[in-house]
């Protein structure tokens, strides 16, 4: 908290300065601009494929606000007081809404930094106050941009889409999203951005200056929008499941998944509406789903069991670290529907007997208060696996150390298995698709 008022006394304003938007060989290139006066310059890069020039008037204003979005990436590392924007307007609803973004998105650093501060005081944004009617585009759009960031659960969305026209999307691929992009065969195409991070920032954060979670998936909504409308896509397809919208620090706001969250869809598909009334439609195919729905989808997935990686600390090397909370979860979420000789062949080892994981283990079920924070499930549906493992017979090192408490947890596979959650903004069309599959696994 300390150095959190200290580098805002010392630094009060962030500059939104400037970008600029450049058709360079079958591309737009996207430089941004920002600026921490007295502190640092940053400069903020986007490359889109693009195989002809668009109306660069909607690209360009699409741009701005992918411009907003990244400036939390940057601003976080002294949390000035005010945020200046010098390079366009926003209205006064649209400050509400970035306001919010940065508080809710923001939440976790916070937390972790022990920063306490209200929503009102984190930030002002200072910009000439102009609403704009949505640009309009009178483009036509045709087929799925499939977010995949190699786990398992755009791995459930690529296999649903089966029979659509479907391309892949994903920024700065690492080697885990490629293999999992290489073995899906169905797809049309496969449409890679780039962000190109100021290193400048990597320096700050490593001289002790604030660093922390940031919103992500809020970056990739607004790039993945470009990206659509870049590609002629109608359909922007995330794979967000409902347990995303569980907080990480029990009764608080604080949810390492915020950006996730169905709340955050909704508030994107209102805001984007504002800027262009263009045909693309963004929502999270599986939003009607639970992790273990989707990890029981996963299952019959079996030509992906060998790729897929949903280990932030391994998917840049396409491994499992087996040594994370994330490594964990995904081995119980899959315990009921595989049995213990895949899962060990697909990790490389029996995680649940690994005593170095009893936090994460408690952390996962409940016992400990607050979540990882990690993009993982409920504590329920942690414990129903666990449970559904050990009536079959499982035994495992962390299991029989928390037996009682696993036995006692309420819920059974086979309600968990029935649910369908009908807040979601899923077009009627992929609902049937989804409920297809469904019946059909």
């Amino acid at each position: 908290m300390s150095k959190f008022e200290d580098f805002r006394n010392q630094y009060n304003s962030f500059l939104y300065k400037d970008y600029s938007v450049e058709y360079i060989e079958s591309a737009y290139r996207i430089v941004y601009h920002f600026e921490i006066p007295g502190l640092c310059e940053f400069q903020s890069k986007w490359e889109f494929p693009a195989k002809e020039r668009v109306d660069e008037t909607i690209l360009k204003a699409l741009a701005f606000h992918l411009g907003m979005a990244e400036t939390i990436s940057y601003w976080k590392c002294a949390c000035p007081k005010q945020l200046k924007i010098l390079c366009g307007t926003l209205s006064a609803e649209q400050k509400k809404w970035w306001k919010k973004l940065y508080y809710n998105g923001l939440g976790e650093f916070m937390y972790r930094n022990g920063i306490v501060v209200s929503k009102e005081d984190l930030v002002t944004i200072e910009c000439e106050d102009k609403a704009c009617a949505p640009l309009h585009d009178t483009k036509s759009y045709d087929g799925c941009l499939v977010s995949v960031g190699g786990g398992k659960d755009s791995v459930v969305s690529l296999e649903v889409l089966k029979g659509e026209k479907i391309t892949t999307y994903s920024i700065n691929g690492n080697a885990t999203t490629k293999n999992v992009i290489a073995v899906c065969d169905h797809k049309q195409g496969d449409y890679a951005a780039k962000r190109i991070l100021d290193k400048k920032i990597l320096e700050l954060n490593a001289e002790g200056y604030l660093n922390g979670h940031i919103p992500f998936s809020a970056v990739v909504a607004f790039s993945s929008f470009i990206s659509a409308f870049l590609s002629g896509n109608r359909y922007i397809v995330l794979s967000n499941e409902t347990s995303a919208n569980e907080t990480t620090v029990k009764d608080s706001f604080v949810n390492h998944q915020y950006s996730k969250s169905f709340e955050f869809e909704q508030d994107f598909v209102s805001y984007i509406k504002k800027v262009t009334d263009s045909d693309i439609h963004y929502f999270s195919l599986l939003r009607p789903l639970t992790e273990m729905q989707i990890a029981w989808l996963f299952s019959k997935c079996k030509s992906y069991h060998e790729v897929f990686r949903s280990c932030n600390a391994g998917s840049k090397q396409g491994i499992w670290c087996c040594n994370c909370p994330k490594c964990l979860f995904v081995y119980i979420i899959l315990t009921p529907f595989l049995s213990q000789e895949e899962l060990v062949h697909i990790f490389g080892e029996n995680l649940l007997e690994k005593d170095s994981l009893d936090l994460d283990f408690r952390e996962l079920t409940g016992i400990e208060e607050n979540k990882p924070f990690e993009c993982v499930g409920t504590r329920r549906e942690v414990l129903v696996a666990l449970k559904t493992f050990i009536a079959r017979g499982g035994k495992s090192l962390l299991t029989e150390r928390y037996k009682e408490t696993i036995e006692a947890a309420p819920g059974e596979l086979d309600e968990m298995l029935s649910e369908w959650v009908s807040e979601n903004q899923v077009p009627e069309h992929f609902l049937e698709i989804l409920k297809d599959f469904m019946n059909r696994a």
